[in-house]
């Protein structure tokens, strides 16, 4: 039928979507936003709807970096949305709400971003993996209040983790070291805990080898409480790495083999990160 469907079309007058998507483009590149977002009414697949809501989106945020008011890109975005809500894939409809829903943010509508952000998370509830994606959005946005807000909606301790172990990085870079860690010390898995001590020294390696070297040697306290012994040996052999290249030296793998287990680990006092700070960690 495809190959039908194409003669019927064309008898018709109606375009691929190859096409229409290459027009949005066009238009995207010489600032005709309402002409883009027109153009949305010919589109036939889902999913090349999605692709182009999004090229959309990202125009008008960088509309927005050039000087324009909020009160033309606002009427913009709100044109989007009948668009957004005809897509009939729960999971690409939520993640289109939360990315509308940063735009609002960004441009200053807070209220209509709060409308939008609680209707993708409404949506994202049954998709945890992209109630995840849509909270990493904020995150990266620099939304902190806002991805504090959607984070009470994570079920999964280990999908909240890795939001968590995004975040510290996140803050980290941004110059919020204490809240960084503040965050680490929230973080209930030892692995995601030493995975978020290792973006922090990754960071640090270039700038204060001490202060990296600190944060390895947390890490591999906290490592060497994994009980899966795939993830241990695969992120403790990241971590020497880490620290043989921070020292200047090569990985000494009779070092990393000869490592404590979990099980030696047990009764040793923890050293690392904790919710209460302190000098033994962040």
């Amino acid at each position: 039928m495809g190959k039908l469907d194409e003669l019927f079309g064309a008898i018709k007058g109606k375009r691929p979507d190859t096409e229409v998507l290459t027009e949005i483009e066009d238009r995207l590149l010489v600032d005709d936003v309402p002409g883009a977002i027109a153009l949305l009414e010919e589109l036939e697949k889902e999913q090349n709807v999605v692709i182009a809501v999004r090229m959309i989106l990202r125009k008008i945020l960088r509309m927005k970096e050039s000087e324009e008011t909020e009160v033309r890109l606002v009427p913009l975005l709100k044109q989007l949305v009948p668009y957004i809500n005809g897509v009939k894939n729960e999971r690409y409809r939520a993640l289109l709400l939360g990315e509308l829903a940063m735009g609002f943010y960004i441009i200053g509508a807070e209220l209509e971003g709060d409308f939008a952000l609680k209707a993708s998370i409404n949506l994202a509830l049954n998709h945890p993996d992209i109630l995840r994606d849509i909270i990493m959005g904020l995150i990266d946005a620099g939304l902190f209040p806002k991805a504090g807000y959607a984070m009470k909606f994570v079920k999964d301790k280990e999908k909240l983790d890795v939001v968590l172990v995004h975040l510290a990085e996140v803050l980290y870079e941004r110059g919020e070291a204490e809240k960084a860690l503040a965050v680490i010390g929230h973080i209930t898995s030892n692995f995601h805990r030493a995975v978020a001590l290792l973006h922090l020294a990754q960071f640090e390696k270039e700038r204060d080898r001490e202060k990296a070297l600190q944060f390895v040697d947390w890490a591999i306290k906290l490592a060497e409480r994994i009980e899966d012994p795939d993830a241990r040996f695969e992120l403790m052999l990241k971590l020497y790495d880490l620290r043989h290249e921070i020292v200047g030296e090569p990985l000494s793998l009779s070092e990393l083999l000869a490592r404590e287990t979990p099980e030696e680990t047990e009764q040793a006092e923890d050293q690392g990160p904790s919710t209460g700070g302190g000098s033994g960690g962040p």
